[in-house]
């Protein structure tokens, strides 16, 4: 039954992330200038003259930078919430549970 709180829990999570990734990603006007910057280098880029396999490697590189990028809030987005529930547990403000329920962000 624990495990399918938690799959429960984490797919809720994952939803929350996306849904407020996707308003950030809309509304934040730094994200906006980056869109519109990557356009135009993309375009640029596409326009090189670069061998096919010096591409690959660039395009790896970039995809592998992306990846770890993503990554990296989530996890970080997962433990800022882990936080904030601990701390207001430590504060009285939620009942504490005998046995917390555990997140694997890996």
């Amino acid at each position: 039954m624990e495990n399918k709180n938690e799959a429960v829990i984490a797919n809720y999570i994952e939803k929350m992330m996306g849904e407020r990734r996707q308003k950030i990603f809309e509304s934040d006007e730094y994200i906006q200038q980056d869109n519109g910057d990557l356009d135009y280098l993309e375009e640029r880029y596409s326009s090189l003259k670069i061998p096919y396999v010096i591409r690959r490697v660039v395009d790896d590189y970039i995809a592998c930078l992306e990846s770890r990028d993503e990554r990296y809030a989530d996890i970080s987005y997962v433990a800022g919430m882990g936080d904030a529930i601990s701390l207001l547990t430590k504060m009285g403000m939620l009942n504490n549970q005998e046995q917390p329920l555990s997140i694997n962000a890996e």
